[in-house]
């Protein structure tokens, strides 16, 4: 049966694994990994470690994964032979299971048991040589690594590819939330360390829009999200995901299962609510209901918003129509207690765009808090 809201493979586009055509905000932080690795697998620049950093969700694991698709391409067109494998490190426990993970990544039939992490480190240099090949190995959430187990791994290999120097070349990326050079003890090895000029922030409302924007595009039938939801899901994903595009995607999805399981052809507020009270849940009715009891004025205030989102079909109301339904935004009570029910996740209350919308909790659950 069609979707009425999905294109076909459109949630595949939506997966955590899925690496986009396009990179919003990130294109010059993938044209820098990408020069500094070519630079690196041409001579061009002395071996280092290249480290990335910033917070979960900032775009670090996509880019790199893009660059490196990037790299591929052109050592294929340049006849350069190149061995490249992306590992996730989180569930390593030691230096030898960290070891053993990077070479059956090369070679799968080597035994698992009978070597040490360092004979193993020596296998896969052994191996690099004797098949002419360069390695471009990334390693992901090497912080929580390096925090889990006590290591020489990253100094062991610094000293083994010393011995390899001029026959075999490894370009090694750590990707982690925090700086991976400072949680390695020897000092000696932060020189090998190379850190790209651009950092990994969280991305903003307007940025997490764009995202949001390609996956709609890719992912849904035409019409079916409107961009006025885009945006109140990047508001969202700034304020409650912390600038994470992994929150925004997966809220985007969210919202956009409930529609379909609703039969719809249309993802509307609500699905976008309803998906993110799914995920985590801001504020209850149990919440709101102590909060009446602490001032009634909000008790009043929003029953008068319940009116105003029960009759929009827009996520946004601009304050002119919050006037329209006695909601008094130039009284200065009035906007204390919106700016309170701001901080609290039940609305967002936006006054440089002098519009509001509902988004701590579904409208059904708003209108249970007052049975």
């Amino acid at each position: 049966m069609k979707s009425l809201i999905f294109k076909k493979d459109g949630l595949n586009k939506l997966s955590a694994s899925y690496i986009p055509e396009k990179l919003p905000s990130r294109e010059e932080h993938r044209l820098e990994i990408f020069n500094t690795v070519i630079g690196f697998i041409e001579g061009k620049l002395p071996l280092k470690a290249i480290v990335l950093n910033g917070p979960s969700g900032s775009g670090k694991t996509v880019t790199v994964k893009k660059a490196s698709e990037q790299v591929l391409n052109y050592c294929n067109q340049k006849g350069i032979k190149i061995e490249y494998r992306h590992l996730n490190t989180r569930f390593a426990s030691s230096d030898f299971t960290l070891a053993q993970m990077i070479a059956l990544s090369l070679m799968p039939n080597i035994p698992g048991r009978g070597y040490s992490s360092k004979e193993l480190l020596f296998t896969i240099f052994d191996y690099l040589e004797k098949s002419g090949k360069s390695f471009l190995l990334v390693l992901d959430d090497f912080d929580s690594f390096l925090s889990g187990v006590r290591s020489r791994f990253f100094t062991d290999l610094l000293k083994i590819s010393e011995e390899y120097e001029g026959r075999v070349k490894v370009i090694l990326i750590l990707i982690g939330i925090e700086d991976v050079s400072k949680k390695v003890k020897d000092s000696w090895a932060t020189s090998f360390f190379w850190r790209i000029g651009r950092s990994f922030k969280p991305y903003s409302a307007e940025e997490i829009s764009v995202i949001l924007k390609d996956r709609v595009e890719l992912s849904f039938n035409e019409n079916s999200v409107d961009d006025s939801l885009i945006y109140l899901m990047g508001r969202m994903t700034e304020r409650f995901g912390y600038g994470s595009a992994r929150y925004g995607i997966e809220l985007l999805l969210t919202s956009g299962l409930n529609a379909s399981y609703e039969g719809s052809s249309k993802v509307v507020a609500e699905h976008v609510r309803e998906a993110q009270y799914r995920i985590e849940s801001i504020i209850t009715p149990a919440d709101l209901k102590t909060l009446f009891s602490q001032d009634p004025e909000i008790h009043r205030l929003v029953e008068r918003l319940i009116r105003v989102f029960e009759s929009c079909e827009e996520p946004f109301v601009d304050f002119k129509t919050l006037e329209e339904h006695g909601v008094r935004t130039r009284d200065s009570g009035v906007m204390e207690r919106l700016k309170r029910l701001h901080l609290e996740g039940l609305l967002d209350y936006n006054p440089s765009r002098k519009e509001l919308a509902l988004i701590g909790m579904p409208l059904r659950l708003l209108q249970q808090a007052f049975d």
